[in-house]
C-alpha cells in the first residue's frame, strides 16, 4: 500500500497522527470478511491520478478553456477530511475485529456526530477553507450536494489543531507527488466543471481495480489508472472519416440544411427555423459529425421535449451512429435518458448500453460521448440538485442539439436560456430547431440584444452567433 513517503513515522506520544494508518475504507472479501482498504493517502493520490487521467484525454482546447493546471489536485484532496477521528472510528467499527486503533483521540470519537456537519465531506471542506473562493466547495460537495457544516477546521470535534495539521500535511504530500499547486476558478460554471471531474474521478479511483493496488512503482500504477478509465469507457470514438451528407443521409442537403452546415464552423449558437418535414434533424447531426471529425467537439447530446419525442430520435441517432463511426467501436448506439428509458433497455438487452457500459445511470449517463433524451437531463446542469455539475462535466466540449424549443413554457424556457448561457460558457456548440420563434425569444437564447439588426428574415434560416 501506498504511504505518504515522509509521514510514515509518528511519535504517539506527542499526540502526533499517524497518516499511514488513517484508512480510506475497508473491502470485503469474498468469504465475507472485512478487510483494510487504501489508506487515505493512497485513495487520494489515485484520485489524482484519474483526473489527470481523464484531464489529458480532454482535446487540446478544451484542457486548456476548462482544466487548469492543478485541477488534478482538487480532486485529490476530496477525501482529506476522512483524517479525523470520527471517521476513522467508524473504520474500527466495520472491521471484524476487536483490535482498538493506536491513533490518539479514535476511541473517545462518535461517529454518529457526522450528521451535523456532512461526514467527511464536510470536514474536507472545512480543510481548505480559504483555499480561493470556489475550491472549498468543489471539495465538500464531491457526494453530490454541499455539506451543511458550521464548523471550522480545528474544532475539537474534527479532532482538534493536531488532526488539522495532519490534514494539512496529507496535502502537501499530495502536492509533491502530483507535483501540483492550487488551480484558478474563474466562476461558478467553472467550478461545477471541475466539481464533476472531481467526483467522476473519485467514482473511477474507488472501483475493484484499485481495491488491493498496493503498487509503489508509478508506471505500474499510471498503467493501472489508464486502464480503469478505459473500462469506465472514457475512449474517444473511433468516426469514420470523409462522408458526406447524403452517404449518411441517402438525400442530399436542402437550402436551409446547407446554410446551417456552412455556418457551424465553430463554438457558438446556432437556430435553424424551419417547418416540419424540411430535415433539420439530419443537418444538425450533420454539423455534430463535422465538429467531431475535426476535433471541435466530444461527443453529441440532443435533447428533446418529451419521452415520445426522444424515444423516436433515439432510434435516428442510432442509424446515424452505424454510419459514422467504427463498425468495433463500443460507442455505435447512444444512451437513452429519460425516467422510462430503462423499460427499452430492459426490451433491448445489454447490447443497448455502449459496452455494457458504466455509464447506463441516469447520473452518469451525459458522461457518455452519445446520448438522446429529455431536455431536464441536461437542464439540471444549471439547477441546484444533487450531482447536477456532473452532467455539466459531461456536457462541455459537446455538440448539444436543443429540438422543438417552441413548445416549451415560461418556466422551462427560462432553465433554458441559463442553460444555452452556461452551454457557451463550456465550449459547446449549441443548435437550436424550432418551428417558429418569435424575434425577441431568438435574441434572448442566442445572447443578442433585442435591436439586433443581423438576422436574416427568410423562412427558413439559420442564425450564426461568434462566441
Amino acid at each position: 500500500m501506498i504511504s505518504p513517503r515522509s509521514l510514515s513515522n509518528y511519535d504517539n506520544n506527542a499526540g502526533e497522527i499517524p497518516l499511514s494508518e488513517c484508512l480510506a475504507k475497508t473491502i470485503r472479501s469474498e468469504s465475507d470478511v472485512i478487510l483494510l482498504g487504501q489508506n487515505v493517502f493512497t485513495h487520494c493520490y489515485v484520485v489524482g491520478l484519474v483526473a489527470r487521467e481523464l484531464i489529458f484525454r480532454q482535446p487540446d482546447w478544451l484542457r486548456e478553456a476548462l482544466f487548469p493546471a492543478g485541477s488534478e489536485l482538487i480532486a485529490a484532496v476530496h477525501d482529506v477530511g476522512k483524517i479525523s477521528p470520527t471517521f476513522q472510528k467508524k473504520i474500527q467499527q466495520n472491521l471484524n475485529n476487536n483490535k482498538e486503533t493506536n491513533i490518539p483521540g479514535v476511541k473517545e470519537a462518535n461517529p454518529r456526530l457526522e450528521s451535523q456537519w456532512g461526514g467527511h465531506a464536510g470536514v474536507s471542506q472545512a480543510t481548505v477553507d480559504g483555499v480561493g473562493k470556489y475550491i472549498p466547495e468543489i471539495i465538500g460537495r464531491h457526494h453530490g450536494k454541499s455539506p451543511n457544516n458550521s464548523y471550522i477546521a480545528t474544532d475539537q470535534v474534527f479532532g482538534g489543531a493536531n488532526w488539522q495539521g495532519s490534514r494539512e500535511k496529507l496535502i502537501e504530500e499530495l502536492k509533491l507527488a502530483l507535483t501540483s499547486n492550487w488551480p484558478k476558478v474563474r466562476d461558478t460554471i467553472h467550478a461545477s466543471v471541475l466539481s464533476g471531474l472531481t467526483t467522476v474521478a473519485d467514482w473511477i479511483g474507488s472501483g475493484e481495480l484499485f481495491e488491493y493496488s498496493d503498487q509503489e512503482d508509478s508506471t505500474s500504477l499510471n498503467s493501472l489508472v489508464a486502464n480503469a478509465v478505459d473500462h469506465a469507457g472514457f475512449v474517444r470514438p473511433s468516426l469514420r472519416s470523409g462522408l458526406k451528407f447524403q452517404s449518411i443521409f441517402d438525400f442530399p442537403p436542402k437550402l436551409a440544411q446547407n446554410r446551417l452546415i456552412e455556418a457551424a464552423k465553430s463554438p457558438g449558437v446556432y437556430v435553424l427555423e424551419a417547418p416540419m418535414g424540411l430535415g433539420k434533424t439530419e443537418a444538425a447531426l450533420f454539423v455534430a459529425y463535422q465538429a467531431m471529425l475535426e476535433g471541435r467537439s466530444t461527443g453529441i447530446y440532443f435533447a428533446l421535449p418529451t419521452q415520445l419525442t426522444s424515444d423516436r430520435i433515439h432510434e435516428r441517432m442510432n442509424a446515424f451512429l452505424q454510419s459514422i463511426i467504427e463498425q468495433d467501436d463500443p460507442h455505435r448506439l447512444a444512451l437513452l435518458l429519460h425516467g422510462a428509458a430503462w423499460l427499452n433497455n430492459t426490451t433491448m438487452g445489454e447490447e443497448c448500453q455502449p459496452g455494457n457500459s458504466w455509464f447506463s445511470s441516469l447520473k452518469r449517463g451525459l458522461l457518455a460521448p452519445f446520448a438522446v433524451g429529455t431536455i431536464d437531463q441536461a437542464l439540471m446542469a444549471v439547477m441546484n440538485v444533487k450531482h447536477g455539475f456532473i452532467r455539466t462535466f459531461g456536457l462541455a466540449g459537446k455538440v448539444v442539439i436543443l429540438d422543438e424549443v417552441h413548445t416549451y413554457d415560461s418556466y422551462t424556457g427560462t432553465l433554458l436560456d441559463n442553460l444555452v448561457k452556461a452551454l457557451r460558457e463550456i465550449e459547446c456548440t449549441v443548435i437550436i430547431l424550432s418551428a417558429t420563434l418569435t424575434s425577441k425569444r431568438r435574441n434572448i437564447l442566442m445572447g443578442l440584444e433585442q435591436n439586433n439588426k443581423k438576422q436574416s428574415k427568410s423562412y427558413p434560416f439559420a442564425i450564426r452567433h461568434h462566441t
